[in-house]
């Protein structure tokens, strides 16, 4: 019961961090400095999954299509509406993975990774650990992301600088349905 709580608790965080993912992917072109590994580009693809908890329940909007034409969802966090899923597209030097993030868990959900291009005749274990690598590469890149996301959570500059172009980000979602 112990982790429940903990995670009933803590929650938040991932909502925070989807929607931050969701603002840096429409504010600052989604690039993320991955340190010695380079830089990753992420953007939504496609679906987004946002909720809200009231006296009457759970309330769950799903929007689908193309991202920079999610009016709907933009309108729903505008609304008090949280993300907690979204498809996600991660791009490390020209090698793309895509996947489902869960803000409850951080799982990774319907995760695709890139074709693995190698010939079963030279090496046939070469496919099951070249997979496994690129699968870790794509963690790895989001393990980073997270870490630089709750150190900015953290820091002075959240309260100062992040926080407040994100509640402006989000109220403009309100306009941008008249588009």
């Amino acid at each position: 019961m112990q982790l429940l709580e903990k995670v009933r608790e803590t929650q938040f965080l991932g909502r925070e961090f989807l929607v931050w993912l969701w603002f840096r992917a429409e504010t600052d072109r989604g690039l993320f400095d991955l340190g010695g590994k380079g830089t990753a580009e992420l953007w939504f693809d496609g679906k987004i999954t946002l909720q809200s908890e009231s006296e009457r329940g759970v309330e769950t909007i799903t929007c689908a299509g193309n991202t920079s034409n999610m009016k709907e969802a933009r309108f729903a966090l505008a609304a008090d509406k949280e993300v907690v899923q979204a498809t996600v597209k991660l791009v490390i030097n020209d090698i793309q993975w895509s996947f489902v993030l869960d803000a409850t868990w951080m799982n990774f959900n319907n995760f695709r990774s890139p074709k693995v291009m190698q010939d079963r005749g030279e090496d046939p274990d070469g496919i099951f650990y070249e997979k496994v690598f690129l699968i870790e590469e794509a963690v790895s890149a989001m393990d980073e992301i997270y870490s630089s996301f709750i150190k900015r959570r953290l820091s002075p500059e959240w309260t100062d600088q992040d926080r407040p172009a994100l509640v402006k980000w989000i109220r403009e979602g309100n306009y941008r349905v008249a588009d």
